[in-house]
């Protein structure tokens, strides 16, 4: 159901709290670089339309976060909630002489994930990429909204498979 709390009423100033968060995801959508997020961004406008639990003030926190996002961030928030699917290895790094540069990018992406507090890693801390146990990532708090809000769920399994090889 469409807000009615509202968020598409205009203000004093003449504009509405829809339409300053339809422009900012707009305009962040089309300075996009990676092409494969727009569709998600597209996601995050329509269906803050209708999620009456968040404020415009937390619209905009949301919008800006997944604009720091990479796809391949936004990937591996899938894979954390799908991860029973892939088999991801259980231990973390710690005492792995040699990472191969795929795998070195992946677990600073989750590394970035866990300190924005998008991720846990089961009640472990993580001081740096050697902590992460790929299979205990599970998204949480503002990442859960995020991938809730994108729809994260619709990336193709495609998508995941070459992270998921290098989380293994």
């Amino acid at each position: 159901m469409l807000r009615n709390d509202g968020f598409f009423d205009p203000k004093a100033d003449g504009r509405s709290d829809a339409e300053e968060v339809a422009e900012g995801v707009l305009q962040k959508a089309r300075r996009e670089v990676e092409e494969r997020k727009v569709p998600c961004m597209g996601y995050l406008l329509s269906n803050i339309a209708f999620a009456s639990d968040i404020s415009p003030a937390m619209a905009h926190q949301i919008i800006k976060a997944s604009e720091h996002l990479t796809y391949r961030q936004l990937c591996i928030l899938k894979l954390s909630v799908e991860k029973e699917a892939f088999s991801l290895r259980t231990a973390d790094y710690r005492g792995s002489n040699s990472f191969s540069k795929e795998l070195y990018q992946i677990l600073y992406e989750c590394l970035d994930l866990y300190h924005r507090g998008f991720v846990s890693i089961g009640g472990e801390v993580a001081f740096g990429p050697t902590d992460i146990a790929p299979a205990k990532l599970t998204v949480q708090g503002m990442g859960a909204d995020i991938f809730n809000l994108m729809r994260l769920a619709s990336i193709p399994t495609d998508d995941l498979l070459p992270i998921a090889a290098e989380l293994k």
